[in-house]
């Protein structure tokens, strides 16, 4: 698609900030070695000309990086932001001016972003590369007709991954999706090392705080959890961890953390930080239990999971009192403190993962896509081959310049060993 026929069909905020969006995708580019190489490589085959493909993630600069390599693949890319919040204006107008269209504004509001989706469902895409599984479940809801037509989906995050097991518990998943969160170079470092990381910048950044002798009560303790704990302790923070399951509670206690329930962990918090995926982790009744001056962050997928439209309706006076930062005053008298309006403080507060993490998760949304377009999946959730996990990981490590050792004949046993021949 030409550059303006891309313009033509596109809804973005304004195509002169594409020289500040392309800038940013090239510095992607030089940093997304799997990406830009195996990846890239792998789709050359011409498995993708011509398909229509639908890619619905948080719009900045790796995920622009991603469209541009299917889109060298000779697939038919649209892009959308899985979050009105998260969208960057400058990285959708580089994306439009390389004839690809875009619907995407940044803080356009959810109802402008509803109608952003369903363009792109209108477009009738074949295959979609989701977060959150926004797209497809507005395709599912809203057009049946064209969502039926689907030939596959991947998906990146817990939750859009648990959505997808939903539609097809209840009978309602008419392609193969891919779990692409499933994949062990998604969660162990994306989930862990890049939102771990990610997150606790924002914060540090958007606040101007230190982190040393902070408490932060850490909602939730599953691989997200566990990267923000981690960096908390590394950076002089105390976490204190809530978590429901008792495995998972369990196994924070073992990695040297504090775990308590919401009445012990929120009134010595500093900063309260939601990892739980779900819905109102922090909610009116957690409210009264937060100490003045607490600073609440989301690192889960739901903007509602700092529960701001409850916190808003029980202030008297809300204020932006930095970019980025909001006060409300909770009953008239208490001041609580909102990172990013409750999106995600990552990305709506910060930059996203870094660069060489999303070089990894890309890399299994893209094969991802791929598999689906090859292989033969029965309709159902699957999770990359085992083998393209690891060549994922090998091509990473080679980027570094490591290399690993096979195992020899005789480290490894037969049947023999153990029994003995027939």
């Amino acid at each position: 698609m030409s550059s303006e026929s891309a313009i033509e069909r596109s809804s973005i905020s304004d195509i002169t900030l594409a020289p500040a969006g392309n800038q940013a995708i090239d510095w992607a580019r030089l940093h997304s070695p799997v990406v830009d190489g195996f990846v890239r490589e792998t789709l050359s085959d011409g498995s993708l000309e011509g398909k229509r493909i639908a890619l619905v993630v948080h719009l900045e600069a790796k995920t622009a990086f991603l469209a541009t390599v299917l889109a060298d693949a000779g697939a038919s890319v649209v892009v959308g932001g899985s979050n009105p919040f998260s969208t960057r204006d400058d990285i959708a107008a580089a994306l439009v001016s390389r004839g690809i269209e875009v619907h995407s504004i940044r803080e356009s509001g959810y109802e402008a972003w509803e109608k952003d989706l369903l363009s792109i469902a209108d477009t009738g895409p074949e295959y979609i590369i989701d977060d959150g599984a926004e797209l497809t479940t507005r395709m599912a809801k809203h057009r049946p007709d064209l969502f039926a037509q689907l030939k596959g989906i991947t998906e990146q995050t817990t939750t859009g991954v648990a959505r997808l097991h939903t539609l097809h518990e209840a009978g309602r998943l008419a392609c193969p999706a891919m779990a692409a969160n499933d994949a062990e170079c998604k969660h162990l470092f994306d989930n862990r090392y890049g939102t771990g990381q990610s997150t606790i910048q924002a914060m540090l950044n958007l606040t101007n705080m230190l982190m040393p002798g902070k408490r932060v009560a850490i909602i939730g303790y599953g691989w997200v959890g566990r990267g923000l704990a981690t960096y908390v302790r590394a950076m002089g923070g105390h976490a204190v961890v809530v978590e429901f399951d008792p495995v998972k509670a369990l196994e924070a206690f073992m990695d040297g953390h504090v775990v308590a329930p919401m009445a012990e962990a929120l009134p010595q918090a500093d900063f309260v930080v939601t990892a739980t995926g779900g819905l109102r982790a922090v909610t009116s009744r957690h409210f009264g239990l937060l100490k003045p001056g607490a600073i609440l962050a989301n690192a889960g997928h739901h903007d509602l999971e700092v529960d701001v439209e409850s916190l808003a309706r029980e202030s008297t006076e809300v204020r932006d009192v930095r970019e980025g930062i909001e006060e409300y005053l909770w009953e008239g008298t208490k001041p609580l403190f909102v990172l990013a309006s409750g999106a995600l403080v990552n990305i709506a507060g910060g930059l996203g993962h870094p660069i060489e993490i999303m070089d990894l998760s890309f890399a299994v949304q893209g094969l991802g896509c791929y598999e689906l377009v090859t292989g033969d999946y029965e309709v159902g959730v699957h999770v990359i081959p085992k083998e393209v996990d690891a060549r994922i990981a090998a091509a990473k490590l080679a980027a570094h310049g490591i290399g690993l050792d096979e195992p020899t004949a005789d480290q490894s046993e037969s049947v023999d060993d153990l029994l003995g021949p027939q």
